[in-house]
């Protein structure tokens, strides 16, 4: 009897011990949490913003290039419009046939005598003005003449060396003596001026070429 109520004793001592045990903590895989999968968590990163400055914004260095000029060591490209300068105001053109002067205009509408002079006179003083003859080919007409300057104006005479050839045009240039433009006393420059001059008369037929034949054997 005594044995039966040990047992019995010992019996309810375990259930009793057993009901205050505290649970155990969840395992991971009950969880089932990314902490639990093995992942460390990591704080989000934030969003990269978009730099104020794009490709085609002001200051960014993508688009933004060196000024040059006097303090950046180079010479600017041209003026803002890139202007020719004009020629030389003309004011009178004539060809000079037996000590009469007779006009002659741009297009060289007016046929002129083979034999004829030249005279041009500008409305303003070049300093370095050349007045020159050219034929068909741009070849340089071999001439002679003279030049004035005045106050306000400048004047040129050419006289070519040879009778000039009939039906043919040629070109009257007034440009500057060493480079392309005339300048005043002021150092403005201009442009060159350029005179159609057609000559009188029948052009001569362009001589013919005889062909040579096979030599005889």
């Amino acid at each position: 009897m005594e044995i039966v109520w040990r047992a019995a004793l010992c019996l309810l001592m375990v259930t009793l011990g057993a009901c205050t045990r505290e649970a155990p903590p969840p395992t991971d895989r009950e969880t089932g949490s990314p902490a639990a999968a093995g992942f460390a968590a990591t704080p989000a990163e934030p969003a990269l913003a978009p730099s104020p400055a794009g490709p085609g914004a002001p200051g960014s260095p993508a688009t933004e290039s060196p000024r040059r000029g006097a303090d950046g060591g180079g010479t600017l490209a041209m003026d803002a419009g890139g202007d020719v300068a004009p020629p030389a105001p003309l004011a009178a053109a004539v060809a000079v046939v037996g000590g009469q002067d007779l006009p002659i205009g741009r297009d060289g509408s007016a046929p002129v005598d083979t034999g004829a002079s030249f005279r041009v006179e500008i409305a303003v003083p070049l300093a370095d003005g050349r007045l020159a003859l050219y034929d068909e080919q741009d070849a340089m007409v071999t001439s002679s003449g003279t030049s004035e300057v005045g106050t306000s104006w400048t004047r040129y005479r050419l006289v070519p060396d040879a009778p000039l050839r009939p039906g043919t045009t040629y070109a009257l240039r007034l440009d500057g003596a060493l480079t392309r433009e005339a300048h005043d006393p002021s150092g403005r420059a201009y442009g060159p001026l350029v005179l159609t001059v057609k000559t009188a008369g029948e052009r001569p037929p362009a001589p013919t070429r005889k062909k040579r034949g096979k030599p005889r054997r």
